[in-house]
C-alpha cells in the first residue's frame, strides 16, 4: 500500500500543545508510540511541524539533504539573544568561515594539551569532597555545573572563574529560563517592548557578556599570552583572506563555548553519577578499570585512550540522556522524508532522545548497558542511531573536548568516591534548555 503524502499525527492542536507544555518528552513519546517514526501536527494556523525519529530520517535531515534545511528560526532567534551569531547559530558562509577559523583549536592534539586542566580541577573537586563528613548529601548537578564552568574558564582564558562563578551561574540559569519560555511562547513581543522579563533577561545577558568581554580585552593587551583556546581563536586566520575575528565575533564564540561547553558536560556527569549509583555492577567494573590502568594516579591525556570502559559509561549516559533532546530545523525547499512530503517553511524536529531508544536499533533500550559502545558493537550500528552531538557537517565542534572532559572527570572522582541515591523515586527530567535533572540531583557522598 502506498504511503500517505503526509505523516499521521494528533488531530487536536490544542490538546497536543497543552500536553507538550506540561511534559515535552511525554507528549512526543506518546505520539511516537501512537503514530510511528514520522509525525505531523499543526503548531499554529499555517505552520506544520514534523517530528522524525528513525535514524534514516535523522541522516536525511542532518547530513545527506542538509542543504534543504536551516536552523529553525523559532528556536535559534531566541537563542541568538544570548549567543549572538556564534558558531551554534550562524548559517551559510558565515558559519563556514567561523568553523574553519575554529577547527585548529579543536583538533585532538590541541585538546589533549588541556587534559591537565581537566584533571587538576577534578582533583580539587575531590579534595573539597574529602572535607565533607562521610555520608554528606550533595547536589551533584550543582557541583558538576560549578566544576565544568571552572574548567571551561581555565581552558578558554587560562584563568579560573572562581570569583565570577556564582554571578555567572545565576545569570545563566535565569537567562536560560527566559530563552526556553520564549521558544515555547506562541506569540513573542519584540525585545524592545520594556516588559519586566525583557529587562531582567537583558540584565542577565549583559552580566554574562561583561565577564567574557573583559577577559577578551585583557588578552588583547597581554604580552606572552598563554596557549589556550582564546589565544588560538584570536590567532586564527582565514586561509583565503588572512582575516581574524573581531572582538564582537570573539565575544559570540566565547559566550557559546562558555555556555554550551560547561552545560553539556555538567548534565552528562550528573546523569552518569545517577546511573552508576543505581547500577553497582557497572560501577564495580568501572572501578576495576581505573585501578588497573591508573593505579591510584590522576588520569592524564595519554590515559584517555586507555580507559575504554570509562568512555563507554559516558557514551551510554549520552545515549539515555542526550543534553539536547531534539534538533530543530526549517525546510528551505520542499523535501521528502521516508516517502512523506515535507512542505517548504515547515518545522522539523529530529528526536534524538527517542532515536537513542528506538527498539529496532537498541536491544532493551531503556536499560543502562555500556557494553553497547564497545568498538565491535559500534561497527554494527546505524551511523545515525546515536548522535548526541548532532551529525553531518554541523556536528558539534567541541564533541571531542566534551567526551575527554567527561571521561577524565569521571575517572578522577570515581577513584576516590562513589555516590549513592538518597531516594528510590525516579529522578524527573527537566528538558528546559538542556536535559537536566529536575530540581537538582541529591546523592550521598561515600569515600572509597
Amino acid at each position: 500500500m502506498a504511503l500517505a503524502t503526509t505523516p499521521p499525527g494528533p488531530s487536536s492542536y490544542i490538546a497536543f500543545s497543552k500536553a507538550y507544555r506540561d511534559d515535552p518528552l511525554g507528549a512526543f513519546g506518546q505520539a511516537w508510540k501512537t503514530y510511528g517514526d514520522s509525525i505531523r501536527f499543526k503548531a499554529l494556523p499555517g505552520v506544520d511541524v514534523y517530528f522524525v525519529v528513525h535514524p534514516d530520517a535523522a541522516a536525511h535531515v542532518l547530513n545527506s539533504h542538509g542543504q534543504a534545511y536551516r536552523k529553525a528560526a523559532s528556536v535559534h532567534q531566541p537563542l541568538s539573544l544570548l549567543l549572538g551569531n556564534g558558531i551554534l547559530i550562524s548559517e551559510g558562509e558565515s558559519w563556514l568561515r567561523q568553523r574553519r577559523l575554529m577547527n585548529p583549536a579543536f583538533h585532538r592534539q590541541s585538546i589533549v594539551k588541556l587534559a591537565s586542566v581537566m584533571t587538576r580541577f577534578a582533583q580539587e573537586q575531590a579534595d573539597r569532597w574529602e572535607r565533607y563528613p562521610t555520608g554528606s548529601t550533595i547536589d551533584v548537578a550543582e557541583e558538576m555545573q560549578q566544576l565544568t564552568l571552572e574548567i571551561v574558564g581555565e581552558a578558554l582564558f587560562s584563568t579560573g572563574l572562581e570569583a565570577q562563578l556564582d554571578s555567572f551561574s545565576i545569570a545563566f540559569r535565569r537567562a536560560a529560563e527566559f530563552i526556553n519560555d520564549r521558544i515555547n511562547a506562541p506569540f513573542k513581543l519584540p525585545m524592545w517592548v520594556p516588559t519586566k522579563p525583557h529587562r531582567q533577561f537583558t540584565e542577565n545577558r549583559d552580566r554574562l557578556q561583561q565577564i567574557a568581554l573583559h577577559l577578551i580585552q585583557l588578552r588583547r593587551h597581554q604580552q606572552n599570552s598563554p596557549l589556550d583556546l582564546l589565544s588560538m581563536l584570536m590567532a586564527a586566520q582565514d586561509a583565503d583572506t588572512g582575516a581574524q575575528m573581531s572582538d564582537s565575533e570573539l565575544l559570540d564564540e566565547v559566550m557559546t563555548l562558555l555556555i554550551a561547553g560547561h552545560e553539556t558536560v555538567s548534565v552528562t556527569l550528573s546523569w552518569a553519577f545517577h546511573l552508576l549509583g543505581n547500577h553497582p555492577e557497572v560501577l564495580q567494573r568501572l572501578q576495576d578499570e581505573l585501578e588497573t590502568v591508573l593505579k591510584g594516579n590522576p588520569p592524564s591525556g595519554e590515559d584517555y585512550m586507555q580507559l575504554p570502559y570509562t568512555r563507554t559509561v559516558v557514551e551510554e549516559t549520552l545515549r539515555l540522556y542526550p543534553p539536547v533532546w531534539g534538533l530543530s530545523r526549517e525546510t528551505i525547499e520542499a523535501d521528502e522524508i521516508q516517502g512523506y512530503s515535507i512542505a517548504p517553511k515547515s518545522f522539523v524536529i529530529v528526536g534524538t532522545y527517542f532515536t537513542h531508544r528506538h527498539p529496532e536499533f537498541w536491544t532493551a533500550p531503556e536499560q543502562f548497558n555500556p557494553e553497547r559502545f564497545t568498538e565491535a558493537e559500534a561497527l554494527k550500528r546505524h551511523k545515525f542511531a546515536y548522535y548526541p552531538f548532532g551529525g553531518g557537517p554541523r556536528i558539534c565542534i567541541g564533541n571531542q573536548f566534551a567526551l575527554m572532559e567527561a571521561t577524565l572527570i569521571l575517572a578522577t572522582l570515581v577513584q576516590r568516591f562513589h555516590l549513592e541515591p538518597t531516594s528510590a523515586q525516579p529522578v524527573e527530567i527537566d528538558p528546559t534548555f538542556t536535559l537536566r535533572p529536575k530540581n537538582g540531583l541529591s546523592m550521598r557522598l561515600v569515600r572509597r
